[in-house]
């Protein structure tokens, strides 16, 4: 009689096949035994299911015919590479909302949020951090009607959509402002939850900050993104509430996320 399917408990060691769970958690696509056993054990000890496929084409497959809750994405797959993939999910209607975090050696996270990851880690990568990105995705598909609204200023239109981009992948419902001024005027118009003020191409939208913060009905927190040479330079501005975080010059990543997550409790850790 052929074996019927079932979910893998905690526990179980992680088999690199998607016959298994109907109903998985998560679906792993990687095809270093090793490293797949190891984000298995880690997903197993938080006592999420999982279903661990090597190849893209199986990963459209099982993506497809299961519905994962997320799905953690190598990118130097045999035949089909991750990229591939990633566009693929992304343009298919069954797969398109299921989340994608990019697990991978290759630090390319600006492109990997331009085709539509939520999350993007470099190997190699600690438990924390895969919980953190899983709970983040759970998040963001239990609650599909709960959308922070987060504004973005930026006076580089090209850097204005990269980071809008990458947050509204995230989960949250993103307000575009192209330079200081129309950042003051629509943040006093749509009250966001967070705005984010980019200063990684320049300090043009500086005014920002006095703006809201000299407005006694804004209320609304900062985060300000700046290289270390600008650190000091906004530390000196003396308002509060403004969350002041260095980041590279090339994705913005992880850094950002975790800011937010401090600001903004319901994109908290899990």
């Amino acid at each position: 009689m052929k074996e019927q399917p079932a979910m893998r408990r905690p526990g179980t060691p992680a088999r690199p096949s998607a016959s298994t769970p109907t109903h998985p958690a998560v679906l792993v696509v990687e095809d270093d035994a090793q490293a797949a056993k190891l984000l298995a054990m880690y997903l197993d000890a938080a006592g999420y299911g999982s279903v661990l496929v090597r190849s893209g084409e199986e990963a459209l497959q099982q993506a497809a015919r299961l519905r994962p809750q997320a799905i953690f994405l190598d990118l130097l797959l045999p035949g089909m590479d991750g990229w591939d993939v990633l566009t693929a999910l992304k343009a298919s209607p069954r797969t398109r909302d299921i989340p994608v975090v990019i697990i991978s050696v290759l630090d390319r996270q600006a492109l990997g949020f331009r085709l539509g990851a939520v999350d993007y880690l470099v190997k190699p990568v600690d438990r924390m951090q895969l919980l953190r990105a899983l709970g983040r995705c759970l998040r963001q598909r239990g609650t599909p009607g709960v959308r922070q609204q987060v504004m973005v200023v930026d006076d580089d239109a090209d850097a204005l959509r990269l980071l809008s981009a990458y947050l509204a992948n995230a989960g949250f419902d993103v307000v575009q402002a192209l330079g200081g001024a129309e950042g003051i005027y629509l943040a006093k118009l749509l009250r966001p939850a967070l705005v984010v003020v980019d200063l990684l191409s320049g300090t043009d939208c500086l005014s920002v900050i006095p703006a809201l913060h000299g407005d006694p009905g804004a209320h609304i927190p900062v985060l300000v993104l700046t290289t270390s040479q600008l650190v000091q330079a906004q530390q000196a501005l003396g308002y509060g509430e403004i969350h002041i975080i260095t980041v590279r010059q090339e994705g913005v990543g992880q850094e950002l996320l975790t800011a937010i997550a401090q600001v903004l409790p319901v994109h908290g850790q899990p």
